[in-house]
C-alpha cells in the first residue's frame, strides 16, 4: 500500500505524468481540421494557455496536442513522416511547425505581418478603419481585447490625430474611431480655413 502511495505522489509531481482528464476540464479541446487559419491560430493559442495552466513539459505538449487531434486532423498527422515512431523522435516544436504548414497558409502570415505594421499613413480615418478591421480577423485572439484593439488602432494614426485622441484614452472602439474622425473633420476645417487666408 505505501508503494502505491509513493509512485501516485511520484506520478503527481512528474511533469512529464500525464493527466489528460484534467487537460480537458480546463479546457483542452479537440480540434478536427479547419480551414480557417483564424480559428486553427485560436485553436494553438487556447491549448497554450492550458498547458501554462498544467505547468506542461514540452514532452507533455507534444503528447496532449496529439490525444487532441481528431478526424481529418488526426489521419494529417499520422501522415507526417516521423509522426508515429515509438519513441517519438518529434518534439513539440515540430509539431507546431508542421501544424503550421498544414494548417495555417502563407497568406495568412502576410496579412498578420500587414496589419501589425497598419498605418494611416494617406488614408482617410474611414479607409484605415476599413482595412483595420479587414486584417485584424488575421491576428486571432490577440485583437479580442477591446483595450488592446484600441491601442492598435490608435497607434496607426497619423500624429496630428493620434496625439489629440491618445489623451482620451478610450478603451471602447467605436468611441475611439468616432473621436478619430473628430479630429480629422476638425484638421480639415483648420487647414481650409488656413488655406482661404492666404
Amino acid at each position: 500500500m505505501a508503494e502505491f502511495f509513493h509512485r501516485m505522489a511520484e506520478t503527481i509531481h512528474d511533469p512529464n505524468g500525464l493527466n489528460f482528464e484534467k487537460m480537458r476540464k480546463i479546457g483542452g479541446v479537440e480540434f478536427e481540421g479547419t480551414v480557417d487559419p483564424t480559428n486553427v491560430e485560436q485553436w494553438l493559442e487556447h491549448i497554450e494557455r492550458v498547458f501554462e495552466q498544467l505547468e506542461c513539459s514540452d514532452v507533455a505538449k507534444f503528447r496532449y496536442a496529439i490525444s487532441l487531434l481528431q478526424k481529418d486532423a488526426y489521419y494529417w498527422w499520422i501522415s507526417v513522416p516521423n509522426a508515429k515512431v515509438k519513441p517519438p523522435v518529434l518534439t513539440w516544436d515540430d509539431f507546431v511547425k508542421e501544424f503550421h504548414m498544414k494548417y495555417v497558409p502563407p497568406t495568412y502570415y502576410d496579412a498578420k505581418k500587414e496589419f501589425l505594421n497598419l498605418r494611416q499613413r494617406g488614408m482617410s480615418t474611414a479607409k484605415y478603419q476599413q482595412k483595420f478591421l479587414r486584417l485584424s480577423r488575421y491576428v486571432g485572439g490577440i485583437i479580442n481585447d477591446e483595450k488592446y484593439k484600441c491601442r492598435r488602432f490608435e497607434d496607426g494614426l497619423n500624429d496630428s490625430i493620434r496625439k489629440n485622441v491618445a489623451i482620451l484614452q478610450h478603451e471602447n472602439f467605436c468611441k475611439l474611431v468616432s473621436a478619430a474622425f473628430t479630429w480629422e473633420r476638425l484638421d480639415k476645417e483648420e487647414a481650409s480655413r488656413h488655406e482661404n487666408r492666404f
